[in-house]
C-alpha cells in the first residue's frame, strides 16, 4: 500500500504540525541597538525627544519636531563574539558584516494659518532593522544524556512497521510518506532507526516500544549553529504639533521576517562496545514571516522638560516553516565499520500559524539644557511570557508550545539613558541600556554601552556611534528528549554612520 502512496505525492511535502520551538520564538522576540547613528549612539533613549529619524519608529510623535523635511541613512558594521556554555565547557565563535541598517524621510509641512490649533503636520517614512539574525556560535561539552533520548521520545507509540525500507522503497520516499501520514514524529523515528540510533524492543510489525543501540557513559557534543536573516519594520508616519504643546503621532507598521537556522550535532565519545558511534545529526529551518502592528505616541512639552509616552500594539505575524534534515553513524557490521548516511533531500512545508508578539508601553523623560545639551531617560515594559501562537485548527502542538513561552519568558523591561553635549556644530553623545527578558537568567542581564559624535553641516549632517552591547539567553538543546540546557552570550561592537540632510 505505502508503495502506491509513493508514486503519488508530490517532491514536497506537507505536514498538518508546525517546526516552531520555544528557542525559534525566542530568537523571533530578540531586538537589537539599530538605527540611525544618533539614535544608537544614545541608547536609542528618544521617547520624548523626537527629531531622529529612526526615532519614528519608537516614537510616532517623533516627526512632527522636526522643523523641516529631512532624508537619511545608516550603514553598520557588526562584529559579534558568541561563547557558549555547556556543562560549564565553554567555547567562541567570531564573525562580522556589514549592513544597511536604517532608512526613512519625513515631510513636514507648517501651517501658515495662525487661527489653527495644529501648528505643524509632519509625514514619513521609515525602513527600520529590528535584528539582524546572521550569527555563528558552536557549543561543545560532555552530558551524560546522548541523542539517542531525542529518537526514543518520538519512536516510542510508533508501530514498528512503519520504519523500514521495503522493496523498491527509498529513504525520500518514506521519509515523506510518513511525513504526510504521520507527522514530525514519525520521520524523527525514521532517522533513528535507519541511522542505526534505536531498535525496536522486539522486530514485529506491531512494536511500539523502542530500546538505544548506544552505549556510553558521557558524550561529547559539539552543536554548530549558523542563522541568517533578519526582522524588518517599515513604518508609515503621521504627526501634529497641537498648541504648541503635545506632539501627537501614529504609526502603521508592516513587518518581514526571515531566519535560516542551521544547527548540526556530533555526538561523539561512545563506548568501545557501543554498536553505534560517531553521530552527526543535521536540522535546517527557514522560517517566511509578514504581518502587521501600530503605535501611538505623544510628546508634552513643559518649559525644558519633555514627557513621552508610547504604546505600541502586539504584532502579529504569520509564520510559513520549512525544514530539512539528514543523519549520518558509524556501526560495526560482521567485524567491519559501517558508515551510514540518511539524506532524505525532502523539504518539509508546514501549514502557517500566527505568532502574537504582546504589546509594549514606554514611559520617556527629557530635559534640555538650552543648546547646551540634553539627558533622555526611557523605560519600556512588555510581557514577553503573553507570547501566543496560534493556527486556524486551534493546535494541541501551538498551545503547548505557548504554555511553554509562559515559564521560559519573562516581562521584558528595558531601560535607556542617553545624553548629548553641543559645543557649536559639534554634539558629543553617550547613553546606556539594560535590559532582561528570561526568567532564570537575572545574573545576566543583557547591557549595552553607546557613544557617538555628530557633525552639523548647516543643510546636512553626519553621525558615527559605537555600541558595545551584551546579550545573554538560554536555549534548550532539543525540544524534547534531549533537552539539556547551553547559554549563549553574544558581545557586539557595533560601528554606524548616518548622512542625513534637509529637503
Amino acid at each position: 500500500m505505502r508503495i502506491i502512496l509513493i508514486f503519488l505525492i508530490s517532491l514536497l511535502t506537507t505536514q498538518l504540525l508546525v517546526a516552531q520551538t520555544v528557542n525559534d520564538v525566542n530568537r523571533f522576540v530578540s531586538t537589537e541597538l539599530n538605527g540611525s547613528a544618533r539614535y544608537t549612539s544614545m541608547a536609542g533613549a528618544f521617547g520624548a525627544l523626537g527629531g531622529d529619524l529612526t526615532a519614528i519608529s519608537f516614537n510616532p510623535a517623533s516627526s512632527s519636531v522636526f522643523l523641516h523635511s529631512e532624508l537619511g541613512a545608516s550603514i553598520s558594521y557588526k562584529n559579534k563574539v558568541s561563547q557558549s556554555t555547556y556543562f560549564n565547557s565553554n567555547r567562541s565563535l567570531e564573525n562580522d558584516d556589514i549592513q544597511l541598517d536604517h532608512f526613512g524621510s519625513v515631510f513636514v509641512f507648517n501651517n501658515s494659518d495662525k487661527e489653527s490649533s495644529w501648528s505643524r503636520i509632519s509625514a514619513g517614512i521609515n525602513f527600520h532593522k529590528i535584528i539582524q539574525f546572521n550569527q555563528k556560535a558552536s557549543v561543545n561539552g560532555n552530558n551524560v544524556n546522548g541523542i539517542d533520548q531525542y529518537f526514543l521520545y518520538y519512536a516510542n507509540g510508533i508501530a514498528f512497521e512503519n520504519l523500514p525500507l521495503y522493496e523498491n522503497e527509498s529513504t525520500s520516499e518514506v521519509y515523506r510518506v510518513l511525513g504526510i501520514e504521520k507527522g514530525f514524529g514519525a520521520q524523527q523515528s525514521f532517522l533513528g532507526y535507519q541511522g542505526y540510533v534505536i531498535n525496536p524492543s522486539v522486530f514485529s510489525d506491531a512494536n511500539t516500544e523502542y530500546v538505544s543501540n548506544l552505549e556510553y557513559n558521557k558524550v561529547n557534543h559539539q552543536l554548530d549553529i549558523i542563522n541568517k536573516g533578519f526582522h524588518r519594520k517599515t513604518s508609515l508616519n503621521l504627526s501634529g504639533f497641537y498648541k504648541n504643546k503635545v506632539h501627537l503621532g501614529v504609526n502603521i507598521n508592516f513587518h518581514k521576517l526571515y531566519l535560516n537556522n542551521t544547527q548540526n550535532l556530533f555526538e561523539s565519545n561512545h563506548s568501545l562496545s557501543s554498536p553505534t558511534f560517531n553521530i552527526n545529526f543535521e536540522n535546517d529551518l527557514i522560517s517566511f514571516g509578514k504581518g502587521i502592528s501600530s503605535q501611538i505616541g505623544a510628546i508634552f512639552i513643559l518649559k525644558n522638560t519633555r514627557i513621552g509616552l508610547t504604546y505600541y500594539s502586539p504584532q502579529w505575524l504569520q509564520i510559513n516553516d520549512e525544514t530539512k534534515q539528514n543523519i549520518s553513524s558509524f556501526h560495526y557490521e560482521e567485524g567491519s565499520i559501517i558508515k551510514d548516511e540518511i539524506i532524505p533531500n525532502i523539504t518539509n512545508q508546514y501549514d502557517p500559524y500566527q505568532i502574537k508578539i504582546p504589546s509594549k508601553t514606554t514611559f520617556s523623560f527629557a530635559y534640555i539644557f538650552g543648546v547646551k545639551g540634553l539627558i533622555s531617560v526611557d523605560y519600556s515594559t512588555q510581557n514577553m511570557a503573553n507570547t501566543k501562537l496560534s493556527d486556524d485548527s486551534e493546535s494541541n502542538y501551538l498551545n503547548d508550545v505557548t504554555g511553554e513561552i509562559k515559564s521560559t519568558l519573562d516581562t521584558f523591561n528595558t531601560l535607556r539613558i542617553g545624553a548629548e553635549y553641543r559645543l557649536q556644530d559639534v554634539s558629543f553623545r553617550a547613553g546606556i541600556l539594560n535590559q532582561n527578558v528570561q526568567k532564570n537568567n537575572n545574573r545576566k542581564k543583557n547591557m549595552a554601552l553607546t557613544f557617538g559624535l555628530g557633525l552639523d553641516f548647516g543643510a546636512s549632517s553626519l553621525s558615527i556611534s559605537l555600541v558595545n552591547f551584551e546579550q545573554n539567553k538560554k536555549f534548550d538543546l532539543f525540544s524534547e528528549g534531549l533537552t539539556d540546557t547551553y547559554s549563549l552570550s553574544q558581545k557586539l561592537t557595533q560601528i554606524s554612520i548616518s548622512y542625513n540632510f534637509k529637503l
